[in-house]
């Protein structure tokens, strides 16, 4: 049963699935299989992740994916974040995250399954949907540090200085 997604693109919607592997197996020392498998007729690479969580992760990318995507824009609250809307209208690729079993329950919610899936969506620019809960969590884009107020202030003091500074004439 499918219980996260991993909303992204259209920058990484080609992004291979040995690199996600290659990047759970690195930075967040995950264990895991990857293998082939047919899912409803159409052959998706699937990667197994074993510890310190248990769960199946596949990729989806088409049109079908940035439709959801778009169903998923209308869904939102009216509280929601605009950046949010315009970043889910953008997504042409998600990562399916699942049951490792059917007799195994992932819960995307628990601490440990966060600390995988977030720094995860984080380095692919994703936005994680715990299907299960019906949250959304994502990043902001970073943005530019503001200068602080008083350093704004002390800088038109300066200016202001500067100006009524009597100016000497050479003669």
């Amino acid at each position: 049963m499918i219980r996260a997604r991993l909303w992204y693109g259209p920058a990484g919607d080609r992004l291979p699935p040995e690199r996600v592997a290659q990047y759970l197996r690195g930075p967040l020392a995950c264990t895991l299989g990857l293998r082939e498998c047919n899912l409803d007729g159409a052959w998706h690479s699937e990667i197994q992740l074993t510890a310190p969580i248990k769960a199946r992760l596949f990729l989806e990318r088409g049109p079908e994916v940035s439709g959801e995507a778009a169903d998923l824009v209308s869904r939102l609250p009216a509280s929601a974040p605009p950046a949010l809307a315009r970043r889910l209208a953008r997504c042409t690729a998600r990562l399916v995250v699942s049951d490792p079993a059917p007799d195994t329950h992932f819960a995307p919610g628990a601490p440990l399954s966060r600390s995988v899936l977030l720094p995860l969506a984080f380095a692919i620019d994703a936005i994680v949907e715990d299907t299960e809960a019906g949250r959304l969590s994502f990043y902001a884009p970073p943005t530019a540090p503001r200068t602080p107020l008083t350093a704004r202030i002390g800088r038109i003091l300066s200016e202001i200085s500067g100006l009524m500074r009597p100016r000497r004439h050479p003669s």
